[in-house]
């Protein structure tokens, strides 16, 4: 089948790999696309942000509305129960001091029995329909009389609503119980005896159930589908007026303001209220969505004419991005033919706004960068061929220092060492001693030619990188100082396995040079300490040299790298003052820092870092011996 042919019926389809999707990103939109896509995310933003807000007024004045109404209903309910129970006690207060009740309680018989029955009947059933039973107590708190006839005594401790009415204003609402799935409250009265003691307590067992057209009223007021509920102020019953309920949240009997809240499922908000003179508390709840109808319609036609202007809005970016894409695309096309080395193409683009002056300053950009390039190689070539004079120069510096500077100093050596030898009989110790001045004079400045050659090496030698095994060089290091001084007492660390990236013949020069310099610093000492190895400070490796010899002060700290520094004499310690200087200069071609610490005679720790050991860490030994 050839190229572009359409497989027909009966022909195997040929297998292809599966292809994979790019990863989108907006990198990968053009710039009309981006353009486009960000003006409609604003316009979409400021869309948003104008909807919510105004629903979040709608709905905080909706909510608003509900507060207010918890307030006047939790108020007037508060104040009617607060009349209610007013009423109560003084009907209770009242029968109980009837002069029956008293004669009853002062010599109970048959007698006194019958008037005070016939006192106590309008407060038991059928008369009083949410009534349970009256209960006369005496002062001892025994109970002396229940009606109706027959009927048990309430099974509840009622000795702390009697021990209450002993005291002004001998009256009191006990708090809500819970009795044989009866939700009951007891009003109870004292019985005085004219002296202003109690001669007993005149107790009514009520259920807490509104009557019927009470409940009509309350439904008028409250509307179907609100809650009302009471409680104790202690918390330990609630009740709707016919059952028991869970217990609101804590803080609603001590904040007194509007709270919200989850009851089956639903989010209410309640307000409660202290019912004056009473141990009870009053709460009533509205669901939330009673008050937010009107907010959620609000936001539904908000968001659909929102909608409308994104679209619009987004057409308009669509063409505006358009017509300020294609000059750009222009623009584009002409910056990648002359990336290409073609400066002969010119951006023909006829407009008057910012994007024709951008095409015309392009075009004489393009003619300038033109000439540019032109001056740009003949500087470049002429440049060139000055430094390969230069390097031509510094290279024959470097033989004339090497040879031609090495001779005179051999010569000046050997002839004074002649000179003690052929005559040194003939010499006094003054002049002998000039003579051996002389000769440690050449000797140094052999020296110092040395390291100012190593120094230049270093500077300009071509960087090898490879992997370095630090520790390795160490020990070869200190072998080689431990030769040149046989019975030289130390102890020496090295750290093994210290792996880094760099060059070898370079790092070698590096260690040489900071542990010559702690050998030889801590020479005076009994017994010289010197240790190499590694840590990690701030999630950075560290390599450091440290020893206990002399130290120096770290005021001068700024000039221990520099070329010919010294810090201490040439009559206390040797040198020439170029190691250090050599050791900054090959951390610096490896990418790392060098600095130190110290006091004097108290011995000094060199650290430095090579950026290339954390690459190094993973390499196997099997890399090495390879």
């Amino acid at each position: 089948m050839s190229a572009g042919e359409t497989p027909g019926p009966g022909m195997s389809q040929p297998w292809c790999p599966p292809v994979r999707r790019a990863r989108f990103s907006l990198s990968n939109l053009s710039i009309r696309n981006r353009l486009t896509l960000l003006i409609g995310s604003l316009i979409f933003v400021i869309i948003a942000i104008s909807i919510w807000a105004s629903y979040r007024g709608v709905k905080d004045a909706a909510l608003q509305v509900g507060r207010d109404r918890l307030q006047s209903l939790t108020q007037q309910l508060a104040t009617l129960s607060q009349q209610s129970s007013v009423d109560l006690l003084n009907k209770t207060s009242i029968a109980a001091n009837d002069p029956a009740i008293v004669a009853f309680l002062r010599s109970p018989s048959a007698t006194t029995r019958t008037g005070a029955s016939a006192i106590l009947q309008p407060f038991v059933p059928p008369r009083d329909p949410n009534s349970l039973q009256a209960e006369l107590w005496n002062a001892d708190y025994a109970l002396a009389l229940v009606m109706p006839d027959g009927a048990s005594p309430q099974p509840a401790d009622l000795e702390p609503e009697l021990k209450q009415c002993s005291v002004e204003p001998f009256k009191a609402v006990s708090p809500i119980r819970v009795l044989n799935d009866v939700i009951t409250y007891t009003a109870t009265a004292a019985v005085m005896d004219g002296t202003g003691k109690p001669l007993g307590y005149l107790v009514r067992c009520r259920r807490l159930s509104p009557a019927p057209d009470a409940r009509k009223r309350l439904a008028d007021l409250l509307g179907s589908e609100a809650g009302l509920y009471y409680g104790n102020s202690h918390g330990d019953v609630w009740t709707d007026m016919e059952k028991a309920v869970p217990t609101p949240p804590s803080g609603l009997a001590s904040t007194l303001e509007v709270t919200h809240y989850e009851r089956e499922g639903k989010s209410v908000m309640a307000l409660g209220r202290p019912i004056i003179g009473t141990p009870w508390f009053i709460v009533v709840e509205f669901p939330d969505h009673v008050f937010l109808t009107q907010a959620n319609t609000f936001l539904r036609r908000m968001v659909l004419i929102g909608l409308a202007l994104l679209l619009l809005g987004l057409g308009g970016a669509f063409a505006l991005s358009r017509s300020i894409t294609r000059p750009l695309y222009s623009l584009t096309h002409a910056a990648s033919v002359i990336s290409g080395g073609d400066y002969s193409y010119i951006v023909n683009i006829r407009r008057t706004d910012e994007l024709g002056a951008l095409a015309s300053a392009f075009n004489v950009m393009v003619v300038k960068a033109r000439d540019s390039q032109r001056d740009l190689e003949r500087s470049v070539e002429e440049r060139t061929a000055q430094l390969q004079s230069a390097n031509k120069e510094l290279e024959a510096f470097s033989y004339s220092v090497s040879h031609d500077l090495r001779a005179p100093l051999r010569h000046i050596n050997g002839f004074s060492q002649a000179l003690l030898e052929d005559y040194g009989d003939k010499l006094d110790d003054v002049g002998k001693g000039y003579l051996q001045d002389v000769r440690g004079a050449s000797q140094q400045m052999g020296h110092l030619i040395d390291d100012v050659l190593q120094l230049a090496r270093v500077t300009r030698s071509e960087m090898r990188r490879e992997v370095v095994n630090l520790s390795e060089l160490a020990h070869s290091v200190v072998a080689e100082l431990q030769e040149r001084e046989v019975g030289r007492t130390s102890t020496i660390y090295i750290e093994e396995g210290l792996l880094t990236l760099g060059d070898n013949r370079l790092l070698r020069i590096m260690l040489t040079n900071l542990l010559g310099n702690a050998w030889k610093f801590s020479s005076k000492r009994e017994r010289a300490e010197i240790a190499f190895g590694k840590e990690h400070k701030d999630g950075e490796a560290t390599y450091f040299v440290r020893d206990n010899g002399a130290g120096f002060d770290m005021a001068y700290v700024d000039k221990l790298f520099g070329a010919f520094q010294r810090l201490h004499g040439a009559d206390e310690f040797e040198g020439t003052g170029i190691g250090l200087a050599t050791v900054q200069r090959v951390v610096r071609r490896h990418g790392g820092r060098v600095w130190a610490e110290g006091a004097v005679d108290h011995g000094a720790i060199f650290r430095f870092t090579i950026p290339d050991s954390r690459e190094a860490d993973n390499v196997e030994h099997s890399d090495l011996a390879g």
